[in-house]
């Protein structure tokens, strides 16, 4: 398969194929960089096509993708997302823009009792209906230039979260938990019925598909989460989460958890159990970026699972002893464009 803006797109695709069965001979790396003589267009914010006009952000994502360059595993592409809770809004919630910026979008929750809604994809829904018109739109110029790939879907805990709100969804766990549970099978099948609808969308057969971190999978790739984690105990975990997080996985090609916070890490060995998780992405929270984590990720390492390095910081010399330290081949280094040019010779072909 060509693409326009990324010559060698067939053999990155042979690279993450291999990348995804554990095989990979190399770190896969992702670096970005102008072309030269160009002068750079920023990528497109990306929530800013939930409402107004599309064109701009449509012309914007290919002339970034015209002026850039794409090393290794970095693929160009547009992700059409409207916010961290997509997912809920095509289910029925509404997204609100906040104070007339495009940095981000929230759900209003609504929910007051679990007995008076159907948890069930909309199709007819407004939010699908706009989904559907960007997709259609971006990929009436782009296919062929770049990938168009959909937003992840944030199901199980952190979607009755976004219907309910926080406080609402863990007095529920105490108080009515056979509702919670009865509500988070609902939202798997709705986690299921939206990603075919995607996938349809999106043509991911033909194209593939892209997860926030520029992984590339020539199936569905999608980013499972549960935040709603850290509020909870070990035992709730297991009993509420785990389940849901279960079902996400199986429907997968290629699957990144995103563990996000020290609350999180108790959770860990309980998240890693599910043998179809490829990785684990660790997000440190607010304050705890200066800490060192390496124990943490030896042991994610321990635990069988690949990871993610996005920091963009690490020397080439840096990346090649974590990829020579560790067991898993399932690496991913977001690294500078010249940090990339010297691992080339590190670590020859």
């Amino acid at each position: 398969m060509e693409l326009e803006f990324k010559p060698d797109f067939e053999h990155a695709r042979q690279r993450w194929a291999q990348f995804w069965r554990g095989e990979g001979t190399h770190p896969m790396l992702w670096a970005v960089r102008p072309k030269a003589g160009a002068e750079p267009v920023a990528r497109p914010g990306c929530y800013q096509c939930a409402f107004g006009d599309i064109e701009p952000a449509i012309e914007q994502a290919i002339q970034w993708a015209a002026t850039h360059e794409f090393l290794d595993g970095a693929i160009p592409s547009y992700q059409v997302t409207f916010g961290p809770d997509h997912f809920a809004a095509l289910l029925g919630a509404e997204l609100r823009n906040v104070e007339g910026s495009s940095a981000t979008n929230w759900i209003q929750p609504f929910v007051e009792d679990w007995d008076d809604v159907e948890i069930r994809f909309q199709p007819e829904g407004k939010w699908w209906q706009r989904t559907a018109e960007v997709i259609a739109r971006f990929r009436q110029r782009c296919d062929g230039r770049l990938i168009i790939y959909g937003t992840h879907l944030q199901g199980g805990l952190d979607c009755l979260v976004a219907l309910r709100g926080a406080q609402g969804v863990l007095s529920d766990l105490l108080d009515v938990p056979e509702k919670v549970l009865g509500a988070l099978r609902q939202v798997d099948k709705a986690v299921d019925d939206v990603r075919a609808a995607l996938a349809q969308a999106l043509d991911v057969p033909t194209y593939g598909s892209l997860n926030r971190f520029g992984m590339y999978s020539r199936g569905v790739i999608d980013v499972p989460q549960c935040d709603a984690s850290c509020m909870i105990s070990a035992e709730m975990f297991e009993q509420f989460a785990l389940p849901s997080l279960a079902h996400e996985v199986g429907g997968l090609d290629a699957s990144i958890y995103h563990l996000d916070g020290i609350d999180a890490i108790r959770h860990l060995e309980a998240i890693c159990s599910l043998e179809n998780l490829d990785m684990i992405q660790w997000v440190p929270g607010a304050g705890q970026d200066g800490k060192d984590w390496s124990d943490l990720r030896r042991r994610i390492d321990e635990l069988g699972k690949g990871q993610i390095y996005q920091s963009g910081n690490l020397t080439a010399s840096e990346v090649k002893a974590i990829w020579e330290s560790f067991s898993s081949r399932k690496l991913y280094f977001h690294v500078r464009a010249d940090a990339h040019d010297e691992l080339k010779a590190l670590l020859p072909e």
